[in-house]
């Protein structure tokens, strides 16, 4: 019969193994998707699927009706969709050209900035958009008046 030895661990290693296995038992389903929401720009929010516009918010979502993919923007924070990852698009990974509608729940005007077409439409406080067929899916970023 043989007997191996095993050296004991340093306490350093039992410990960085411990904290490993805590977090794979937390975060079992963390995706990189999941990293990505963490470091949205500042201002943003990601919200639940269709989730309805909070107060002084404006929200966006990736479909028309306010369903889909969604996230809100405060007010004053300027945004590039650019930086706002959205699955299920049919034109990339990203919020840009995929917003069909709009909820501007705050007080203050937003332009809505197609960059592809260089054009500058505003969303007025306290009105929502269901992007007609000419201008949907074309956003880019984000920016306050």
């Amino acid at each position: 019969m043989t007997t191996s030895f095993q050296r004991p661990s340093s306490p350093a290693r039992v410990a960085a193994s411990a904290a490993a296995a805590v977090v794979i038992v937390l975060f079992p389903g963390t995706t990189t998707a999941d990293a990505a929401a963490d470091h949205l720009p500042p201002g943003v929010v990601k919200l639940q699927d269709s989730e309805p516009c909070p107060p002084a918010t404006l929200c966006l979502y990736r479909d028309y009706n306010n369903r889909g993919p969604a996230y809100g923007i405060g007010a004053g924070h300027h945004v590039d969709l650019r930086d706002l990852p959205m699955s299920g698009g049919v034109n990339g990974p990203t919020a840009a050209d995929e917003v069909s509608s709009w909820v501007n729940n705050t007080n203050h005007l937003a332009l809505l900035i197609d960059t592809d077409e260089e054009t500058v439409r505003p969303l007025f406080p306290h009105q929502s958009l269901q992007e007609p067929p000419q201008t949907n899916d074309t956003v880019d970023i984000v920016r306050w008046v």
